[in-house]
């Protein structure tokens, strides 16, 4: 395993694409208030919401009509040589940026003054899936979501300047500066990516070399036959259809409801949004692994939901200037920072499931679909004349809301009804699995080996009082129910709990035929349950010889014994406090104890031998453990 952020750190190639996307990124959105001011947008009787709507729906057209041959091109070309190719374009473009507008703004009052964006937007989409599909080449798998998070938070924090910056120039200083810092990122960009040197990859010996249109069409094809990446891109179409319309609206908010009129103030409020982001990606580069992808994609949405709500509030309610917009910029901080998340949980994701000789096609197709979600809500906005569409940002922003927390909850109740069709276990099992990624930072030493059906018996040594949560954070393709100790399930939280995973207490005094019956029966039914073969948690440096309750049970049902070893943890006089103790809790699941030697209706002797066999198992995986096999 990598050390984390600090291996990331010590990458001299991820360093330069960060710092690349970073300038970069400034360079997209500098001369966006420059661009405004040429329109005197601010004007008392000029609608702002059309002309942010046109900028946006012109700079990302192109990620729709070319975001499949760009992927193509990814996979194809050398990826880093196609990111100087659109750094240098794009440069080229804003030094003659003025020249463009002039030469296109004869062709329509409307469109032609932001139609040189849409030429920038053509190298955008070029610059787009090669950077994407070129970072899981340059760091470890278990980097992805760290380093998407780190890319999504200088991202933002760039957006951050630029949208700042932006705003101060164009209330201060003439349209041109913006534009030649603009082109000023992008050759620092193109010297930043000139220097990377990305490893060599070994790709598959092909058979038949694809034509181009088999290689463009192969992009949609693997994502219409894999469900898994179908619903990350109906999720990110949702969320780029919110986010646009959001930020085409704000605009229109800050001015009217705030009652904000110069350009410094809408691109200050931007940056709230931006500083959101930043939140989220520092938040979720903590997390590191801790919550999964799925989880994260779930919770951001019904998250940037909510806040979107409060933004609406902060439009449509009657109240005081100032107290709207405190609430519209707490709101606004709060849909960065769940759009950031959900950004770079998606994105990491894909670059996890998704072959690199596919990587490129297909987040040149995840482009068609997030664009096209994008260009949907700006050229509902920018394209019709809707008289006094400012008067209605409020109502738009509210129906936004509702259509993020619809699609958050669905794919909630989707995702836990997967989980044995039990959506109150899913929850738990999603939750306790997090617990015990972040808080018990906790890791699993090889494959899980417990099998997806059939009985089962998983037994293990007894280190501390959350050696059950462990075990079931690592399994996760079944539930485990428990044998416990009755008193335990009495206690009123932990009640709800032992039900749900269907646990079977144990009276302590070693005369409950009953638990043992039961016990017998649930794994006759297929089950998977769950034996601390000792007993009880052993203090440290004391022996406790392990029960022959789990051999017993194994002879008379035929149930499979996977071993398990746990350590890491630290021990505890007090059960309460074991659970809320931070760990480092690794867990190792061992291969099938073989128990053919015994026969279904073994003597005591028998029992104990086999008794014997499993607890060596036990401590043969503890000994892999020291040795760091």
């Amino acid at each position: 395993m990598s050390d984390g952020l600090p291996s990331l750190f010590r990458n001299r190639n991820f360093i330069l694409l960060w710092c690349a996307y970073f300038v970069s990124a400034i360079g997209d959105h500098l001369s966006e208030m420059a661009i405004l001011k040429t329109q005197n947008a601010l004007g008392s009787d000029v609608n702002i919401t059309p002309m942010t709507a046109r900028m946006t729906f012109l700079f990302m057209l192109p990620f729709f009509l070319f975001g499949p041959f760009m992927g193509y091109l990814a996979d194809r070309l050398n990826r880093r040589r196609l990111m100087l190719t659109a750094d240098i374009v794009r440069m080229g473009f804003m030094l003659c940026f003025v020249s463009l507008t002039t030469y296109f703004a004869p062709l329509s009052t409307n469109w032609g003054p932001f139609i040189p964006l849409g030429l920038v937007g053509i190298f955008a989409a070029l610059f787009s899936p090669a950077r994407s599909a070129l970072l899981p080449t340059l760091i470890t798998t278990d980097q992805l979501v760290p380093a998407n998070a780190l890319i999504r938070c200088v991202g933002v924090m760039a957006t951050v300047i630029s949208v700042g910056l932006g705003g101060y120039i164009a209330d201060h200083y003439t349209p041109q500066l913006a534009f030649k810092l603009d082109a000023t990122t992008f050759a620092l960009s193109a010297l930043a990516v000139f220097f990377i040197v990305p490893p060599k990859i070994v790709h598959e010996t092909k058979v038949a070399q694809p034509t181009v249109t088999e290689q463009l069409t192969g992009g949609f094809r693997y994502v219409f036959d894999h469900k898994r990446i179908r619903q990350i891109f109906f999720i990110g179409t949702v969320f780029w259809f919110s986010a646009a319309t959001i930020r085409n609206v704000v605009p229109a908010i800050v001015k009217g409801a705030y009652q904000r009129t110069s350009y410094s103030d809408i691109s200050m409020f931007l940056v709230l949004m931006v500083l959101g982001m930043v939140a989220g990606s520092l938040i979720l580069t903590l997390l590191k692994d801790s919550l999964r992808s799925e989880i994260a994609i779930t919770w951001s949405l019904i998250g940037a939901g909510l806040c979107s709500a409060g933004l609406a509030v902060s439009a449509l309610l009657p109240i005081a200037p100032k107290l709207a917009h405190a609430l519209g910029a707490v709101s606004i901080v709060g849909i960065g920072a769940f759009g950031s998340i959900l950004i770079a949980s998606y994105n990491a994701l894909l670059q996890r499931i998704v072959p690199d000789r596919y990587r490129g096609r297909v987040y040149g197709v995840l482009d068609v679909c997030t664009i096209s979600g994008l260009l949907l809500a700006s050229g509902l906005l920018g394209i019709p004349n809707w008289p006094g569409l400012d008067k209605w940002a409020g109502v738009i922003v509210a129906g936004t809301a509702l259509l993020l927390m619809a699609s958050g909850f669905f794919g909630l109740v989707v995702r836990l009804r997967d989980t044995q069709g039990r959506i109150a276990y899913g929850f738990v099992r999603n939750f306790n699995e997090f617990i015990c990624r972040f808080w018990y930072r906790s890791h699993r030493i090889g494959p899980c080996t417990v099998p997806r059906s059939g009985p089962v018996i998983i037994t293990a040594n007894h280190t501390c009082p959350a050696d059950p949560l462990l075990i079931c954070a690592w399994c996760t393709h079944r539930p485990i129910s428990f044998m416990i100790a009755q008193e335990f399930s009495n206690i009123p939280v932990a009640r709800y709990f032992v039900r749900l995973i269907e646990c079977i207490p144990v009276r302590r005094d070693g005369q409950d035929a009953a638990s043992v019956k039961k016990a017998m029966r649930k794994l006759n039914e297929g089950a998977a349950l769950g034996i601390f073969i000792q007993g009880r948690i052993p203090k440290p440096d004391e022996t406790v010889e392990p029960k022959d309750g789990v051999a017993l049970l194994a002879l008379r049902t035929g149930a499979t014994v996977i071993p398990v070893h746990i350590s890491g943890t630290r021990y505890t006089e007090s059960v309460a406090r074991g659970f809320f103790v931070r760990h480092r809790g690794e867990v190792r699941f061992g291969q099938p104890v073989d128990l053919s030697g015994f026969s279904g209706k073994p003597t005591r002797e028998d029992t104990a031998k086999a008794t014997a066999t499993i607890f060596q198992a036990i401590k043969k995986l503890g000994e892999k453990n020291k040795k760091g096999e």
